[in-house]
């Protein structure tokens, strides 16, 4: 990934370069939980699977040079106040989006265990709908196989690197989540009518929070 050495981001400039990363971290981890849903249902597949793993490590990738990115960013002199509290601003981003990540990894391995795509275990729901892109798992079974999926310890293993990572940013910079405050009403997401300064192409137009 573009991200993978920590000095990047002062080669490319601090703000922009780790907003461009977090939102496509955003955009994987988006896809990533938009598979974990179909775990379990009649879209479950070996093949769904090995494409949430792919999904996983393109997002812990991606996470791992954004942590890093940040780190030189707030270290070191920064340009502006402004480029300062957007560094900050993107950290606690980064952090709530992790913690969301983590969830869909747990809600992924209670998944896995519950339902066997190996045989032996638990059928998937047949819900009628099939899995974008992906061919429906087909039910077949034969006997002798593991009730538990082989992606289990390695969906542990993502669980621990992503606490990891949590642990160590909560650690290594000390930035109150409460100076972030929101800018948009709850439930708009990106869709909220553009503000005045936004309309005038203010600095930091269209953004959900703001560091205080």
């Amino acid at each position: 990934m573009a991200l993978g050495r920590g000095d990047v981001c002062r080669t490319q400039g601090a703000a922009g370069t780790c907003a461009a990363t977090q939102a496509a971290l955003c955009k994987a981890t988006a896809g990533h939980r938009q598979l974990v849903l179909q775990l379990g249902g009649s879209a479950d597949s070996p093949r769904l699977r090995e494409e949430r793993r792919r999904r996983s490590a393109e997002a812990r990738e991606l996470s791992t040079g954004l942590r890093r990115a940040l780190l030189v960013g707030l270290r070191q002199a920064p340009v502006s106040p402004e480029e300062r509290r957007e560094l900050e601003r993107l950290w606690v981003l980064f952090l709530s989006a992790l913690e969301l990540f983590l969830q869909d990894l747990h809600r992924a391995h209670h998944l896995c265990q519950l339902f066997s795509v190996q045989g032996g275990g638990t059928a998937p729901l047949r819900t009628g709908l099939g899995g974008r892109g992906l061919p429906s798992h087909k039910g077949s079974r034969r006997g002798g196989c593991p009730t538990q999926p082989l992606a289990t310890p390695c969906l542990e293993e993502e669980i621990e690197q992503v606490k990891a990572t949590l642990a160590e940013m909560e650690s290594r910079a000390n930035i109150p989540l409460w100076t972030v405050e929101a800018t948009q009403p709850a439930g708009t997401g990106g869709t909220a009518a553009p503000t005045a300064g936004s309309a005038q192409g203010g600095p930091h137009a269209g953004l959900c929070c703001r560091v205080l």
